[in-house]
């Protein structure tokens, strides 16, 4: 507010220094509307930029409103300056267009409040004040209309009354804030006031020029402090609606990773039972795997892929033996014609089943994917904690690409996988307050080490899970 006050007042005393006509009172009320009205039509501006902002209609009457009290009375106080003595002779016509025009701002602020602006505020603004200033320059070439002062006077109360009119119709239109429509309402009060003092009327003389002037600065002060409020009021709904915006969209992704990464485990999880269907109804069964152990992986697997779809995998943490939760898993894979070394030794873990199936799932397919060799589990405890290797003796992943290989989306050249997997199975890791990392072996191979909380049974066990 002092900012603005500032801005506007501050040409005042360089004109005054500068243009020493301008010292008289009577001069200087005139003169000190070149100086504010630009003011006006900045606020016109803003209200302008809110406009385009919200595209809220009640806020383009007001911006179209604000801009033509600038520019018209911009154009009015170059009339008076430009030709004080033609404009003193044809004050009548002069008030005469001021009622017209202010008429015309009546009812256009009454069908503001049931129609829709449909063209540029700022540019329906200007030129309507520039067609305003045409017509004041044109009475002035017209034969002078002899009013008396009094006439003059009656004019210009007629002209405030309108005024007011003007600012209680504007304090109801619909839509906009109430603090805007007050403040721009309180404006044209003050703006009637300063137009009721200044020329041709002069009511109170010098002291009522000094008075007008103060009434125009006020009420330019608060045009452009209530232009400024709401274009401030406009960024903050645009940034929440960004920041909501942002928010749907984080949503949205993570909802669509959630879907993907369920995709994923189903995908692999089919696979595996996919082909241990296969064998059984072949009759070709691998030497390894008997009957009665497919059959099993495939009830397992099942029963996990239907909780997986039904969203019912994530529940609290439970004691789990690695023996019970990953021989379906190593079955399956064995049943796909893959080596993978794994003997149960009864070390347990508190994890969710379902989770430490699927990380184990994905490490076993990145395996056959990538390194297109054996695999072999390790499990040993570590105190209050249980680590399993995942091991294979393929390329490896270089050094500065250990950290990456985590990362949503990160694949290697050679993959046709989605990149997604291992970022799948540090999630699921974190979730149950376990761990996964991967370390690099010389001789190449990849090693990644599952870490969970030991079960309180499995301190027992002490022995480690080894090759067979």
């Amino acid at each position: 507010m002092l900012t603005v006050l500032v801005l506007v007042v501050a040409p005042l005393p360089v004109v005054y220094l500068l243009v020493p006509a301008s010292r008289s009172v009577r001069y200087a009320a005139l003169a000190h509307e070149l100086c504010v009205y630009p003011s006006v039509l900045a606020a016109g501006l803003l209200f302008y930029i809110s406009w385009r902002m919200s595209q809220d209609s009640t806020t383009g009457w007001l911006a179209a409103g604000v801009t033509f009290v600038g520019a018209q009375g911009l154009g009015a106080s170059a009339v008076h300056l430009a030709q004080p003595g033609a404009a003193a002779q044809h004050a009548g016509w002069l008030a005469m267009v001021d009622l017209g025009v202010q008429l015309v701002v009546v009812v256009v602020t009454v069908l503001a409040a049931r129609h829709v602006l449909r063209v540029d505020p700022f540019v329906l603004g200007l030129l309507c004040g520039l067609l305003t200033t045409f017509v004041r320059g044109g009475v002035l070439e017209l034969p002078s209309m002899d009013l008396t002062e009094a006439s003059l006077r009656r004019a210009a109360v007629v002209l405030v009354l309108l005024q007011l009119v003007g600012a209680v119709l504007i304090g109801r239109l619909p839509r906009s804030p109430l603090w805007v429509r007050a403040r721009v309402a309180a404006a044209v009060v003050l703006l009637a006031g300063a137009h009721l003092l200044s020329a041709p009327t002069r009511i109170g003389g010098a002291v009522g020029d000094g008075a007008s002037v103060l009434l125009t600065v006020s009420g330019c002060v608060v045009l452009v402090t209530a232009g400024l409020a709401l274009l401030q009021h406009q960024l903050q709904r645009q940034r929440g609606a960004i920041r909501g915006l942002h928010e749907r969209v984080e949503h949205l992704e993570a909802d669509v990773r959630t879907d993907r990464a369920r995709l994923h485990e189903v995908g692999a999880t089919i696979a595996g039972i996919a082909h241990a269907s296969r064998l059984l109804h072949s009759g070709e069964l691998p030497a390894q795997a008997r009957r009665r152990d497919l059959e099993r992986m495939v009830d397992a697997e099942m029963a996990r892929l239907q909780r997986l779809v039904d969203r019912r995998r994530t529940g609290p943490l439970e004691d789990v033996a690695l023996g019970t939760a990953l021989e379906p898993l190593v079955t399956a894979h064995r049943a796909r014609g893959r080596q993978v070394h794994w003997q149960p030794s009864g070390l347990q873990v508190r994890c969710r089943p379902d989770d430490l199936v699927e990380v184990v799932n994905i490490l076993l397919e990145n395996a056959a994917q990538h390194a297109g060799t054996d695999v072999t589990i390790d499990a040993r405890s570590t105190g209050d904690d249980v680590e399993i290797q995942v091991c294979d003796r393929g390329p490896g992943v270089p050094a500065g690409l250990v950290e990456e290989v985590f990362a949503w989306g990160h694949r290697g050249r050679r993959s046709s996988g989605q990149g997604i997997g291992l970022n799948i199975a540090l999630r699921l890791m974190n979730e149950q307050d376990g761990d996964l990392r991967l370390e690099t072996r010389t001789g190449g191979g990849a090693t990644f080490v599952l870490t969970l909380p030991a079960a309180p049974a499995s301190s027992e066990g002490g022995s480690a899970e080894r090759a067979s």
